[in-house]
């Protein structure tokens, strides 16, 4: 499948997603406080797909000044939704790296590994801080979710990786099997 299909789909998949959370009042319950809900379920799935552009798109919307909480949110989906293509095509360059020697094939499964064992320790570590008592911190969930979701990169590059070098080898074998 390629890059530019993954990312409509996913363009899709956050824009549905975010206008859902826009028409059920998300961003006044974010604010005030709540359990994880349908719309919390949707963005974490979301989030497992597109972490780095996710956690990217919220920590930018966080630093833009404004009195209302939903443009701060729009802002977030807009953001992610942009921020979607430089993630894939990242992906995808990493993919076609990745087939161009054994050694690179062994660093991008170093750096993946990293990149999920280091966003395990580091969610581990946001779950604690989210679920200590305190009456400051509303969402318990908030940076665990969005680092866990940066940690999910490291699998989601690996299938990406799989995906494109299995569909090339493929295509390479049917090109072999159809010359005389």
């Amino acid at each position: 499948m390629p890059h530019k299909k993954i990312i409509r789909w996913n363009l899709a998949l956050i824009v549905a997603i975010g206008l859902y959370g826009f028409f059920t009042d998300e961003p006044y319950w974010r604010d005030v406080g709540h359990g994880p809900w349908l719309y919390d379920y949707f963005f974490w799935f979301a989030l497992a797909f597109n972490g780095p552009s996710g956690f990217l798109a919220d920590y930018l919307s966080w630093h833009i000044h404004t009195t209302y909480v939903d443009y701060r949110f729009l802002i977030q989906y807009a953001l992610w939704c942009l921020l979607l293509w430089p993630q894939w095509r990242f992906y995808d360059w990493l993919a076609h790296w990745y087939r161009k020697s054994f050694r690179r094939q062994v660093s991008v499964y170093v750096f993946a590994s990293l990149l999920i064992a280091g966003g395990a320790i580091a969610a581990y570590q946001a779950w604690l801080f989210g679920h200590r008592p305190t009456d400051l911190f509303i969402d318990k969930y908030f940076w665990f979710v969005r680092i866990a979701g940066v940690a999910c990169s490291g699998i989601v590059i690996l299938m990406y990786v799989y995906i494109v070098a299995s569909r090339i080898h493929s295509d390479k074998t049917v090109t072999a099997a159809e010359e005389p």
